[in-house]
């Protein structure tokens, strides 16, 4: 049985997981999930094969960070048994990026630039995201199976992304990313189950790197020798209105000046829509 049976929360048996491995230019990634487990829909089959410097493998490849899908699977967060009632879910998106930004990501300090760089991008008040967010919550650097990894966590308006980022070659960094909802139930309860399952599974992630790779590593560290990540960072935040609440003409007013619109133009437009 993939759930236990007797708890008010529950989550796969990690005893059930089995290992998945892929390539990446000859990088090997493995690692141990449980089989995918939830009402929607089933699990997708990856290739296991990719190649980091062919730009057919990516996705949005105009984009400034343009990402290679290694890996997707979903898990429902279960509540008593036989009430039929879901506590949240838990998806897991195991990808690779090429940072075309600049830098050598093998070093620490280009690597954070470039998360930093990367979250300003996703969330500042230059693109399309409305809803407040909050990201490297819990900065931390950890070893797992002797690679580093840089671990936090982004918060928008209660859900939680679980982030674990390392880079792979100097332009390119992997990522396993654990998007989290929560239904029902305490949600820091729920939350704190749902990060030590998702931390469970990180501790089963290898990486071989190729020689090739090897060399990189060996160069940054001989140019940079004492360079290290950051032990805590401060937090990116941005907060926004709340949309849902406003009334129309206040909601007008917001995106107006969101668009650009300042002024007598804001009050033009309130006028015409109160």
């Amino acid at each position: 049985m993939l759930y236990p049976l007797f708890s008010c929360l529950r989550l796969p048996k990690l005893s059930y997981a089995s290992e998945y491995t892929f390539t990446l230019s000859g990088i090997e990634v493995r690692f141990s999930v449980p089989p995918m487990s939830s009402k929607w829909g089933s699990q997708r089959q990856f290739q296991d094969v990719f190649n980091l410097y062919n730009e057919d493998d990516y996705v949005r490849k105009d984009d400034p960070t343009p990402y290679i899908r290694c890996y997707i699977t979903d898990w429902d967060v279960k509540g008593i048994p036989f009430f039929q009632e879901d506590k949240g879910s838990i998806s897991l998106y195991v990808s690779a990026s090429h940072w075309k930004g600049g830098g050598d990501l093998v070093r620490p300090r280009d690597m954070e630039d470039a998360l930093t760089q990367k979250s300003v991008r996703e969330y500042g008040d230059d693109n399309e995201c409305e809803n407040s967010v909050a990201t490297f919550l819990d900065w931390q650097s950890v070893i797992i199976n002797g690679q580093q990894w840089l671990n936090y966590t982004t918060d928008e308006e209660g859900k939680h992304r679980f982030l674990w980022r390392t880079p792979i070659t100097n332009q390119h960094y992997l990522t396993f990313s654990f998007s989290t909802r929560h239904h029902r139930g305490r949600a820091e309860v729920v939350f704190e189950a749902m990060k030590n399952f998702c931390t469970q599974i990180m501790q089963s992630v290898h990486i071989t790197f190729p020689d090739w790779v090897l060399r990189l590593k060996a160069e940054a560290q001989e140019k940079w020798p004492d360079e290290h990540y950051s032990p805590n960072k401060e937090p990116l935040r941005w907060i926004r209105e709340d949309l849902g609440k406003m009334s129309y003409g206040d909601y007008i007013a917001y995106m107006d000046k969101k668009n650009g619109l300042v002024g007598d133009d804001i009050d033009q437009k309130v006028d015409e829509h109160s």
